[in-house]
């Protein structure tokens, strides 16, 4: 239904379709109240008390290692307090990206029956609260990458290998309607082992030699 809405701002009035009636003020309330416990609160409850008893067992765990006796120890216990960052950075990523969209909303349900917030700041605010609620699915790695040392090793391991992987990729040559004839030697030189393979029809050779 469409409903008449007014600005302060601009002291005008205009219609607008509601996705409440301007009459269910109680549904409309209850609604982003029951929608910020159970997608927010509740959520973010669960997580914030799972993780800090990982972090807490993680922080117990090296009191009783001799870090002064043994670099390795040193290094667990290095490893173990990074763990127990991560968990807890990646709870309030959790709650920062999520937060401002709910704040919108529950602002827009507490107000919009009497009046309608038209100025651009809060059309940005909108625009940016709901970036940033998107952006919690994808920003925990990036956040691995930043905290943990061990998953920026491996995907740099991972990246150099596609790239490695894409640019020695032989160019395709047209195949022969012949069968595939290979030829395997294997001989021994100086106490190793060569041993080549020959693809005919391809015409690649690859020598593996092992010591």
């Amino acid at each position: 239904d469409l409903y008449s809405f007014s600005n302060p701002e601009k002291n005008v009035t205009f219609e607008a379709c509601a996705p409440y009636p301007v009459s269910e003020k109680i549904l409309q309330e209850a609604h982003s109240l029951v929608c910020f416990l159970v997608f927010y609160i509740v959520p973010l409850a669960v997580i914030s008390v799972y993780y800090f008893l990982i972090a807490r067992t993680l922080y117990k765990s090296t009191a009783n290692m001799p870090a002064e006796e043994h670099s390795h120890a040193r290094k667990q216990i290095e490893s173990r307090k990074r763990v127990a960052k991560t968990v807890l950075v990646l709870v309030a990523l959790f709650a920062f990206c999520w937060l401002p969209n709910h704040i919108l909303y529950l602002y827009r349900s507490f107000t919009y029956h009497t009046s309608v917030d038209a100025s651009t700041f809060h059309l940005i605010a909108t625009i940016f609260s709901r970036a940033l609620a998107f952006s919690n699915s994808c920003v925990n790695p990036f956040a691995l990458y930043w905290l943990s040392k061990s998953f920026r090793q491996h995907f740099k391991k991972q990246v150099s290998c596609c790239k490695a992987a894409f640019c020695a990729k032989p160019p395709s040559a047209p195949q022969s309607s012949s069968p595939t004839r290979a030829l395997s030697v294997t001989g021994s030189m100086h106490g190793s082992e060569i041993s080549v393979t020959l693809l005919t029809d391809y015409s690649i050779t690859k020598e593996e030699e092992s010591v």
